[in-house]
């Protein structure tokens, strides 16, 4: 199974995956941020993901089972993004979105 975190560099994203890594193989683990060189520090693979970019995150997703979709923070923004992060998990074949 392999767990993607959105918002990965960000303060949830990082106490998440922080936990994560204490509790799975970190090899399970992808994280999704908008800036790759912000994730270098995760210990983790990473994956390029804006959710302003709507046509480049179903690639992104591609091996996903489960999504952790953590709210963007652009507010009056966050239902057109939630819903292209939504449809790219549905056309990328991610199980669950959390």
């Amino acid at each position: 199974m392999t767990l993607a975190i959105t918002g990965a560099t960000g303060q949830l994203g990082r106490l998440v995956i922080n936990t994560l890594k204490t509790k799975t193989a970190p090899g399970g683990i992808v994280a999704l941020a908008r800036a790759l060189d912000k994730a270098a520090d995760l210990g983790l693979p990473a994956r390029l993901f804006d959710y302003d970019a709507p046509e480049t995150l179903a690639a992104a997703l591609e091996g996903i089972d489960t999504l952790l979709l953590i709210s963007g923070s652009d507010i009056g923004r966050r239902v057109a993004q939630h819903g292209a992060v939504i449809a790219a998990a549905k056309a990328a074949g991610v199980r669950h979105i959390v």
